[in-house]
Protein backbone atom coordinates (compact mmCIF):
# COMPACT_ATOMS: atom_id res chain seq x y z
CA UNK A 1 0.00 0.00 0.00
CA UNK A 2 1.30 3.40 -0.97
CA UNK A 3 1.82 5.87 1.87
CA UNK A 4 0.40 9.32 1.40
CA UNK A 5 2.96 11.97 2.29
CA UNK A 6 1.69 14.57 4.72
CA UNK A 7 2.07 18.16 3.64
CA UNK A 8 4.33 20.30 5.77
CA UNK A 9 3.96 24.08 5.71
CA UNK A 10 5.86 27.06 7.05
CA UNK A 11 3.83 30.28 7.20
CA UNK A 12 5.69 33.55 7.75
CA UNK A 13 4.23 37.03 8.12
CA UNK A 14 5.98 40.27 7.16
CA UNK A 15 5.07 43.88 7.77
CA UNK A 16 7.08 45.26 4.86
CA UNK A 17 6.59 44.35 1.22
CA UNK A 18 10.29 44.74 0.39
CA UNK A 19 11.17 42.08 2.97
CA UNK A 20 8.59 39.72 1.47
CA UNK A 21 9.96 40.34 -2.02
CA UNK A 22 13.48 39.67 -0.76
CA UNK A 23 12.48 36.40 0.91
CA UNK A 24 10.69 35.17 -2.23
CA UNK A 25 13.86 35.84 -4.21
CA UNK A 26 16.00 34.00 -1.64
CA UNK A 27 13.58 31.06 -1.52
CA UNK A 28 13.67 30.80 -5.32
CA UNK A 29 17.48 30.84 -5.23
CA UNK A 30 17.52 28.19 -2.49
CA UNK A 31 15.07 26.06 -4.46
CA UNK A 32 17.14 26.39 -7.63
CA UNK A 33 20.26 25.22 -5.79
CA UNK A 34 18.84 22.39 -3.68
CA UNK A 35 15.29 21.69 -4.97
CA UNK A 36 13.76 21.53 -1.50
CA UNK A 37 10.58 23.62 -1.91
CA UNK A 38 7.35 22.14 -3.29
CA UNK A 39 5.28 25.33 -3.48
CA UNK A 40 5.39 29.00 -2.48
CA UNK A 41 2.22 31.08 -2.06
CA UNK A 42 1.94 34.78 -1.33
CA UNK A 43 -0.97 36.20 0.70
CA UNK A 44 -1.48 39.94 0.58
CA UNK A 45 -4.32 42.48 0.79
CA UNK A 46 -3.24 43.91 -2.59
CA UNK A 47 -1.74 42.48 -5.76
CA UNK A 48 2.03 42.59 -6.28
CA UNK A 49 2.83 41.92 -9.95
CA UNK A 50 6.60 41.94 -9.49
CA UNK A 51 6.42 39.13 -6.93
CA UNK A 52 3.95 37.21 -9.09
CA UNK A 53 6.56 37.33 -11.87
CA UNK A 54 9.11 35.85 -9.45
CA UNK A 55 6.71 33.10 -8.40
CA UNK A 56 5.94 32.18 -12.01
CA UNK A 57 2.88 31.78 -14.18
CA UNK A 58 -0.25 30.39 -12.51
CA UNK A 59 -2.54 29.13 -15.25
CA UNK A 60 -6.23 28.51 -14.67
CA UNK A 61 -8.17 27.55 -17.80
CA UNK A 62 -11.50 29.10 -16.80
CA UNK A 63 -11.97 30.49 -20.33
CA UNK A 64 -12.17 26.90 -21.60
CA UNK A 65 -15.17 26.33 -19.34
CA UNK A 66 -16.83 29.38 -20.94
CA UNK A 67 -16.04 28.25 -24.48
CA UNK A 68 -17.22 24.67 -24.12
CA UNK A 69 -20.26 25.76 -22.09
CA UNK A 70 -21.22 28.14 -24.91
CA UNK A 71 -20.76 25.48 -27.60
CA UNK A 72 -22.79 23.01 -25.56
CA UNK A 73 -25.51 25.64 -25.07
CA UNK A 74 -25.70 26.30 -28.82
CA UNK A 75 -26.01 22.61 -29.67
CA UNK A 76 -28.54 21.96 -26.91
CA UNK A 77 -30.54 25.05 -27.96
CA UNK A 78 -30.90 23.75 -31.52
CA UNK A 79 -31.70 20.23 -30.27
CA UNK A 80 -34.28 21.62 -27.84
CA UNK A 81 -35.94 23.75 -30.51
CA UNK A 82 -35.93 20.86 -33.01
CA UNK A 83 -37.42 18.53 -30.42
CA UNK A 84 -40.22 20.96 -29.66
CA UNK A 85 -40.84 21.41 -33.41
CA UNK A 86 -41.04 17.66 -33.93
CA UNK A 87 -43.45 17.17 -31.06
CA UNK A 88 -45.72 19.95 -32.29
CA UNK A 89 -45.66 18.61 -35.85
CA UNK A 90 -47.65 15.53 -34.92
CA UNK A 91 -50.30 17.59 -33.14
CA UNK A 92 -50.86 20.30 -35.72
CA UNK A 93 -50.59 19.44 -39.38
CA UNK A 94 -48.62 22.17 -41.11
CA UNK A 95 -49.29 22.45 -44.78
CA UNK A 96 -46.05 22.94 -46.66
CA UNK A 97 -44.03 24.30 -43.71
CA UNK A 98 -40.78 22.68 -42.74
CA UNK A 99 -40.76 20.71 -39.50
CA UNK A 100 -37.54 22.18 -38.20
CA UNK A 101 -37.14 25.87 -38.98
CA UNK A 102 -33.69 27.33 -38.48
CA UNK A 103 -34.24 31.14 -38.30
CA UNK A 104 -36.60 31.12 -35.27
CA UNK A 105 -34.44 28.50 -33.57
CA UNK A 106 -31.38 30.78 -33.66
CA UNK A 107 -32.88 32.94 -30.90
CA UNK A 108 -33.36 29.93 -28.61
CA UNK A 109 -29.85 28.63 -29.42
CA UNK A 110 -28.40 32.09 -28.65
CA UNK A 111 -30.13 32.25 -25.29
CA UNK A 112 -28.95 28.74 -24.41
CA UNK A 113 -25.41 29.70 -25.46
CA UNK A 114 -25.41 32.62 -23.02
CA UNK A 115 -27.05 30.62 -20.23
CA UNK A 116 -24.75 27.61 -20.34
CA UNK A 117 -21.69 29.79 -21.03
CA UNK A 118 -22.30 31.82 -17.88
CA UNK A 119 -23.19 28.81 -15.73
CA UNK A 120 -20.11 26.88 -16.85
CA UNK A 121 -17.90 29.94 -16.21
CA UNK A 122 -19.24 30.17 -12.66
CA UNK A 123 -18.68 26.41 -12.20
CA UNK A 124 -15.11 26.73 -13.53
CA UNK A 125 -14.40 29.62 -11.19
CA UNK A 126 -15.69 27.69 -8.18
CA UNK A 127 -13.67 24.60 -9.14
CA UNK A 128 -10.37 26.43 -9.66
CA UNK A 129 -10.84 28.75 -6.68
CA UNK A 130 -11.41 25.70 -4.50
CA UNK A 131 -14.63 27.11 -3.13
CA UNK A 132 -16.22 26.50 -0.76
CA UNK A 133 -13.26 25.80 1.50
CA UNK A 134 -12.23 26.42 5.04
CA UNK A 135 -9.61 28.96 5.96
CA UNK A 136 -6.36 27.20 6.74
CA UNK A 137 -5.84 26.84 10.48
CA UNK A 138 -2.48 28.59 10.41
CA UNK A 139 -3.68 31.53 8.30
CA UNK A 140 -3.18 34.87 10.02
CA UNK A 141 -6.12 37.24 9.50
CA UNK A 142 -3.87 40.31 9.75
CA UNK A 143 -2.61 39.33 6.28
CA UNK A 144 -5.91 40.59 4.88
CA UNK A 145 -5.37 43.98 6.53
CA UNK A 146 -1.78 45.23 6.47
CA UNK A 147 0.68 42.33 6.46
CA UNK A 148 2.07 39.96 3.85
CA UNK A 149 2.06 36.20 4.37
CA UNK A 150 4.28 33.66 2.64
CA UNK A 151 3.40 29.97 2.75
CA UNK A 152 6.11 27.46 1.89
CA UNK A 153 5.30 23.78 1.32
CA UNK A 154 8.28 21.51 1.91
CA UNK A 155 9.58 18.28 3.42
CA UNK A 156 10.08 18.30 7.21
CA UNK A 157 13.79 17.48 6.81
CA UNK A 158 14.36 20.84 5.06
CA UNK A 159 12.60 22.83 7.76
CA UNK A 160 15.63 24.46 9.34
CA UNK A 161 17.08 25.86 6.09
CA UNK A 162 13.78 27.41 5.08
CA UNK A 163 13.02 28.69 8.58
CA UNK A 164 16.46 30.35 8.70
CA UNK A 165 15.80 32.00 5.32
CA UNK A 166 12.37 33.24 6.42
CA UNK A 167 13.64 34.59 9.74
CA UNK A 168 16.79 36.01 8.14
CA UNK A 169 14.68 38.34 6.01
CA UNK A 170 12.88 39.78 9.03
CA UNK A 171 9.75 37.67 9.51
CA UNK A 172 7.46 38.82 12.29
CA UNK A 173 6.37 35.25 12.97
CA UNK A 174 7.02 31.82 11.45
CA UNK A 175 4.56 29.03 12.12
CA UNK A 176 4.71 25.33 11.21
CA UNK A 177 1.85 23.00 10.38
CA UNK A 178 1.57 19.46 9.11
CA UNK A 179 -1.65 18.54 7.39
Amino acid sequence: MRRIRKKHYLFATYDDFDKAKEVVGELNTLDDKEDIIDNIELYSPIEHPEVNEMLGEFHQPIQRFSFFGGITGTVLGFIFAAGVGQSMFTVQPQGGKSVITIPPDIVIAYEMTILLGVLSTIAGFLIYAGLPRRVKSYYDHSVGVDQIGIEVETDPKNNEKIRATLEGCGAIEVRELTS
